[in-house]
């Protein structure tokens, strides 16, 4: 396939992708467009009017069946806007959440999306961060999703996660060769870490596997970007949790000191048994690009 400057799609006000310079240099607006854009716009619609008129339409978008749409508006005209305001969301939300949209059928995942426009509504303008809506659903009129299957709210949490890792802005760090840490350098997370706690296992739910009661034990994940822009998952046990946590809240500590207050937090003893394998721990993070290479503190 031949590419060219022409041939590319010119940026618009709702795409996250690069303008590009040349949008159809050639290209010169036919007679009639050039009558539509001399005409001058009707202005003789009172404000208040125009504010009842946009209501309407957002509210035909949001719930066809029980909101009208504005009077004088041809409904061939609103079909266009509501199938791509409906389907647009429907495709954004099964790009975020790819496990949960394989679990529920085309009806289910379509009332859901219908649900979400009708009895929420967003706070961020951002599509990066939609998946916080849905999870804001679930914690309100969604929640009764959670009848029958009270996995679906870590669930959601858990791919909202993974798109947090995979879109954030800062970059990963990168890999070092294996070699001893030293106990008088201070390792840093890589930025695009996530971290939580979970009572069902959301990291192996997929549709052969669906869980019909929690775990005995909760799981403990991390999630983030690994410099090759790949996305990692890594389960960790209480300890590791615990340290990153603390590495959250000390940025400049070194590894020493992080491992004694941990120790000495959790009443784990002798400490150099812990300290010890605490070392063992922190080369196996940075080798999987869970911390940065060890810097001086």
């Amino acid at each position: 396939m031949i590419s060219s400057a022409r041939c590319r799609r010119c940026w618009n006000g709702i795409s996250i992708s690069r303008r590009w310079p040349n949008c159809w240099p050639k290209s010169r607006p036919s007679p009639i467009s050039r009558r539509a854009m001399a005409e001058k716009p009707d202005s003789t619609l009172p404000p208040e009017r125009m504010l009842r008129l946009q209501a309407e339409f957002a509210a035909h978008l949001r719930d066809p069946g029980n909101c009208p749409a504005p009077e004088g508006v041809e409904d061939r005209r609103m079909a266009v806007y509501r199938r791509l305001f409906f389907g647009n969301l429907r495709n954004l939300m099964a790009r975020n959440f790819p496990v949960l949209r394989r679990l529920l059928d085309d009806v289910e995942w379509d009332g859901l999306i219908r649900e979400l426009m009708v009895a929420h509504r967003s706070t961020t303008p951002l599509f990066p961060e939609i998946g916080s809506e849905l999870l804001a659903f679930m914690a309100g009129p969604g929640e009764h999703w959670l009848g029958d299957r009270p996995w679906m709210a870590e669930l959601v949490h858990w791919e909202y996660l993974e798109t947090l890792a995979r879109l954030h802005e800062s970059e990963p760090p990168e890999p070092r060769p294996a070699g001893p840490e030293r106990s008088d350098y201070a390792p840093a997370l890589n930025p695009t870490l996530q971290m939580a706690r979970y009572q069902w296992p959301v990291h192996q739910i997929r549709p052969a596997f669906v869980p019909d009661q929690p775990l005995d034990q909760p799981v403990n994940l991390l999630v983030y970007r690994r410099h090759d822009d790949r996305v990692a998952f890594e389960r960790v046990n209480d300890f590791t949790l615990q340290f990153l946590l603390r590495m959250q809240s000390n940025r400049n500590s070194t590894g020493l000191v992080l491992l004694q207050a941990l120790a000495e937090e959790l009443n784990i003893s002798p400490p150099d048994r812990v300290i010890e394998a605490g070392f063992g721990m922190l080369q196996h993070l940075s080798q999987r690009e869970v911390i940065s290479p060890i810097l001086p503190a």
